[in-house]
């Protein structure tokens, strides 16, 4: 059983990244801690292990980062993904009722 802070805890989980480089953004799967990398119209998103972060920027950065948005987990998907629970996706962002 783990616990601490959220913040103790962010490290055992992933951070989302949104970008939009200049250049195709290729071999991002190949990056040590990036998982599911997907492009849709100029824009990649991935989640990425939160201890290579830093690489996954680098990496976005050699390719002319023109956005970026980047965000820890929630308490919630840390809960859901350290039970193996899938996260339930809400294209709304509106949440159950």
């Amino acid at each position: 059983m783990q616990s601490g802070t959220l913040a103790d805890l962010r490290h055992l989980t992933r951070t989302t990244v949104i970008a939009e480089t200049a250049a195709p953004a290729a071999g991002l799967a190949d990056l040590p801690g990036v998982h599911q990398p997907q492009v849709h119209d100029g824009r990649v998103t991935f989640d990425v292990d939160s201890d290579h972060l830093d690489g996954a920027i680098a990496a976005l950065s050699r390719l002319g980062l023109r956005s970026l948005t980047a965000h820890p987990p929630t308490l919630e998907e840390l809960f859901l993904r350290h039970y193996g629970e899938e996260i339930p996706s809400d294209p709304t962002g509106e949440g159950a009722a």
